[in-house]
């Protein structure tokens, strides 16, 4: 279903909205925070403004964030391949096939071993759902077998450059095989990671215990709930009156509601620039914006650097590339569209730009979609924005029913392909309706260069020719802040947008608690 929202002062939405965060706020504290659970100091309470809870059909039935399951690899803040519970990793015959040496010690939440067999498992219902790989990261392997206990050995039907990285968190989350049918959907949840699930209420919140029997070192909090609070003014007061201990998420805290917070002697907060960049999407494959023209017009009429400043307001950095600057060996060549003569919209249909209903309360976009529109109105169009629920928007997006739209994009395996294969080539996943035979070819030659040199080289003409023809455009990576009471102390948040719920701990208890 789609609705549009009517908008009262500084552009934010109102009506039912306010209504149902005032409800949830007073929720917070109708409904006891750690009812039933050990005392305050023994549990963490996160406020979210989206459901953790992926439900049954995905990947993970959790969000990452959550700790409650792990990956063969996680990307460092260079954006490189790490170990997580595979510790070492090398590449045979040209990078055709790749062999991952698994952690020893690890168990599944049950109890269980987790073994290259299970493992090879969890990488094969992947394979066998292509809608869990979105991007095609694993589009080029042709078998995934276990050696033993510990090896996990990936076939390739061409060489692969960085594998490492493509299987990297959400590409291979590793799931206790019992728990998923043959269709590949989740009927119960059994991982390996630091927590265990206790409960999900859909749309409310999840809730976590620790797993003693983890790995690695043991997380401080014996509970973690995560509450989701769409609102991003009930988030706030919720920390505010101590409802909840931290807010901590992209997009979870409104930079305007930074200096009140501040100035709130109980609480501190913080900030990390993340993997994600905010992009505004052309409909290349209608009108208006089929011509390269228009959309030229448009991004350079765009003041990014004005609207980025007074919207994203410290929260963010005007982007000169399409995805996020935070990883090294990649070509960031710029994209500065200069200003360009307006272009004559004859006949012209009426301009829609669609948002998310759920991002509005996290970032700008609502503002800025306001500028957007203010300037085809100045060309003489008709315009307006449509706010779409989360299932009507994504499928938007993919049938391309839109002209406009502004979204988040997280580079997740740190590899541009990743990009590119999502919404630039030719068969792209969410395909732009842009199609480039030069960037088809150099896309295709880019994902199998082994030379990092000649592969940096293909990324940067890639880039040039984004910045020429403008398929999109980015606004900017994302810098969010996070806050947390003073009752927390080591609190942090990475640039994947995951709270550090190993290190943080209870103020005044000292030391980590290693596994013995």
């Amino acid at each position: 279903m789609e609705r549009i929202m009517k908008q009262g002062k500084r552009g934010k939405p109102r009506g039912l909205r306010e209504l149902a965060g005032m409800i949830l706020f007073l929720g917070l504290f109708l409904y006891p925070v750690h009812a039933g659970s050990a005392p305050d100091s023994a549990c963490l309470t996160m406020g979210v403004g989206r459901d953790f809870y992926e439900g049954r059909g995905s990947r993970t039935f959790l969000h990452g964030s959550t700790g409650t399951w792990e990956a063969l690899t996680r990307l460092d803040s260079n954006l490189e391949a790490e170990p997580w519970l595979a510790t070492a990793w090398e590449s045979r015959e040209g990078g055709r096939v790749w062999v991952f040496l698994l952690r020893d010690g690890v168990r599944f939440h049950d109890g269980t071993p987790f073994t290259a067999h299970e493992a090879a498992l969890s990488v094969q219902r992947i394979l066998d759902n292509p809608r869990f790989d979105p991007g095609g990261n694993l589009r080029e392997v042709v078998s995934v077998t276990p050696r033993g206990r510990s090896e996990l050995v990936f076939q390739l039907d061409r060489p692969v450059p960085g594998f490492p990285k493509r299987v990297a968190y959400y590409s291979s989350p590793m799931i206790k095989p019992d728990c998923f049918d043959g269709k590949g959907n989740l009927t119960s949840f059994i991982a390996t990671g630091p927590f265990k699930l206790n409960k999900v209420l859909p749309g409310r919140e999840v809730r976590l215990d620790a797993f003693n029997g983890y790995w690695g070192t043991r997380p401080f909090y014996k509970k973690v709930i995560f509450k989701t609070i769409p609102d991003a003014r009930t988030r706030v007061a919720a920390l505010k009156a101590g409802a909840i201990d931290v807010v901590a998420d992209v997009g979870g805290i409104l930079p305007e509601q930074v200096p009140d917070l501040q100035s709130d002697p109980g609480i501190r907060v913080d900030q990390v620039e993340v993997a994600t960049t905010h992009v505004l999407l052309f409909n290349c494959g209608a009108p208006p914006f089929d011509r390269e023209g228009a959309r030229r017009w448009l991004a350079g009429a765009l003041d990014r650097k004005t609207v980025v400043n007074l919207f994203a307001q410290g929260g963010g950095v005007v982007a000169s590339s399409p995805y996020t600057r935070l990883g090294r060996n990649k070509a960031l060549g710029p994209i500065q569209p200069a200003r360009a003569p307006m272009p004559d919209f004859p006949g012209e249909k009426e301009v829609i730009l669609i948002l998310h209903g759920g991002t509005l309360e996290r970032w700008p976009y609502l503002s800025i979609a306001q500028v957007v529109v203010d300037l085809l109105r100045q060309a003489g169009l008709s315009a307006r924005i449509e706010i779409r629920e989360p299932g009507s928007f994504q499928a938007s997006i993919k049938s391309r029913q839109y002209h406009l739209a502004i979204q988040p994009y997280t580079l997740m395996t740190g590899d541009p392909d990743f990009f590119y294969s999502y919404f630039i080539a030719g068969k792209a996943a969410r395909s732009l309706g842009w199609v480039h035979p030069e960037a088809d070819r150099l896309i295709l030659a880019a994902r199998y260069e082994m030379d990092a040199i000649k592969r940096a080289s293909l990324y940067a003409r890639l880039e040039t020719l984004m910045a020429d023809h403008l398929p999109l455009l980015p606004l900017f990576h994302d810098k969010p802040y996070y806050a947390f009471q003073n009752r927390v102390a080591d609190f942090t948040m990475d640039h994947m947008f995951r709270p550090g719920l190993i290190r943080a701990r209870p103020a005044g208890e000292e030391g980590q608690k290693e596994n013995l």
